[in-house]
């Protein structure tokens, strides 16, 4: 076992025990209001019960135009602020921190079939059976006053900090992304305009909250298909913005993560994360394939920061104390947790099955 995985870290002002996070995760629970239920308060006080020293929530929708399903939680009007304040002091009272992510999904939205989603880009199709709209001046200056709006209440109702979603096909990764930006105005061609408006979003979040506040980033380490290579150097530059700009931390995901779990695949972004941690002095922090103890080696040998998991942590609440007892996750990266609540009751193939 790594010698340094359970040794103190540090993100901001935000003193961790160990340096396992859990990684924003949502859950078959969500509350059509947007509010959170109480399966969901427990799921978060056992985490931190159980050793977990910083959670990130499940990505909230800072507009009801940017939920990307029927069952998100949403962190835009007081409902959502009061029901969230429950896993804050759960998290809390059981010695752990939270971090809540912050997410608008563009045009992976969950919206009626007729509705057309806003986009970095018009004339896409879109998940809902319409094409997209292309987004205007006036549709950021809302997003952002939004996302600026949910931070600032985040850090009143007592948040350890906040992680903008920039990953995984949502909004701010649709800017970045050239498969999905192909605007021609200031907000697309190069990296540079690509990240115009993620940044501006950052920025202005930033100000709200005041220097000393933690605000993270998620980004995709790679993207589909030919732009891949380039989007590589865009990486890099994209990295090296929020590191200027003073962002506390970079969380390193990928748009292909559960083909590559099924693919059986291990610490699937990790030459990427190790050629961004020689080039950077933010903290970063690796997501994606971590199982084994090899696989925690590897990423810690890289002198990466932290290291997140998602599924393995609904496989075994208990990881932490699996990993300190020197063994490996039983998680298979199959990803049968997203539809195996609705089908059989149980959240994990390795779990029983109800009444079983």
């Amino acid at each position: 076992m790594s010698s340094k995985l359970f040794t103190p870290g540090k993100i901001g002002s935000m003193e961790l025990g160990n340096r396992l996070i859990r990684s924003a995760t949502q859950d078959p629970f969500g509350q059509k209001d947007g509010t959170v239920a109480p399966e969901q308060i427990e799921i978060h006080a056992d985490l931190a019960k159980s050793g977990v020293p910083l959670i990130i929530s499940a990505y909230a929708y800072v507009s009801p135009e940017g939920r990307a399903t029927n069952i998100q939680v949403g962190f835009c009007d007081e409902a959502h602020y009061e029901s969230q304040k429950k896993i804050v002091e759960a998290v809390h009272e059981n010695g752990g921190k939270i971090v809540l992510q912050l997410h608008h999904a563009g045009i992976n939205t969950f919206i009626k079939k007729n509705e057309f989603p806003m986009a970095p880009s018009g004339d896409m199709e879109a998940p809902n059976g319409s094409t997209s709209r292309e987004m205007t001046i006036e549709d950021m200056d809302h997003i952002c006053g939004a996302y600026v709006k949910a931070a600032t209440k985040a850090k009143e109702i007592g948040f350890d900090g906040i992680q903008l979603h920039g990953a995984h096909g949502y909004l701010f990764n649709q800017f970045m992304d050239p498969n999905f930006n192909k605007r021609e105005d200031e907000f697309g061609g190069n990296a540079e305009n690509r990240f115009r408006f993620p940044k501006r979003v950052a920025q202005a979040v930033m100000d709200a909250v005041g220097a000393d506040y933690p605000v993270l980033v998620k980004i995709n380490s790679n993207c589909a298909g030919d732009a891949n290579e380039k989007y590589g150097e865009d990486l890099l530059y994209f990295c090296r913005e929020y590191e200027k700009l003073g962002i506390t931390a970079i969380e390193l995901s990928g748009y292909n993560f559960i083909a590559m779990g099924k693919k059986e695949a291990h610490n699937y972004y990790i030459e990427r994360a190790k050629k961004l941690k020689s080039e950077l002095n933010i903290p970063i922090i690796f997501v994606g394939g971590v199982r084994t103890q090899e696989d925690i080696q590897e990423v810690m040998d890289a002198d990466i920061d932290f290291i997140a998991l998602s599924r393995p942590f609904i496989c075994e609440p208990n990881l932490v104390e699996v990993f300190k007892a020197n063994e490996a996750s039983k998680c298979l990266s199959c990803s049968k947790c997203f539809i195996l609540w609705e089908r059989e009751g149980r959240r994990c193939v390795t779990h029983e099955k109800p009444n079983a």
